[in-house]
């Protein structure tokens, strides 16, 4: 028999308590929104602290790129980390961290 390796828990290799980082990782999310018609207001204290209906707006822009049709039909912390996990995203978001 087989055996299928389980879900890897990897570290998130992203310094994100770094400034710099998030300042350009900011830029770079910025950037790519305009560039690709994201018709909300993007700010960078937007993107610093956003507001759930922040969250959710750019979370569902952007994994609409992938699927032109995409909409939550549950709660975002239910179904957000299993559709990360899905398309290979390489660390586990939680629910908790959603809330």
């Amino acid at each position: 028999s087989s055996m299928m390796p389980g879900p890897r828990k990897v570290a998130d290799p992203r310094p994100i308590g770094n400034k710099a980082y998030t300042t350009e990782s900011i830029r770079k999310l910025i950037t790519y929104l305009t560039e690709h018609g994201y018709d909300r207001s993007i700010s960078p204290k937007i993107l610093l602290s956003p507001t759930t209906k922040d969250f959710v707006n750019i979370v569902t822009f952007l994994l609409r790129s992938i699927d032109p049709n995409f909409a939550f039909v549950g709660k975002l912390e239910d179904e957000l980390p299993v559709i990360l996990r899905t398309l290979g995203y390489p660390t586990n978001v939680t629910k908790g961290a959603l809330s």
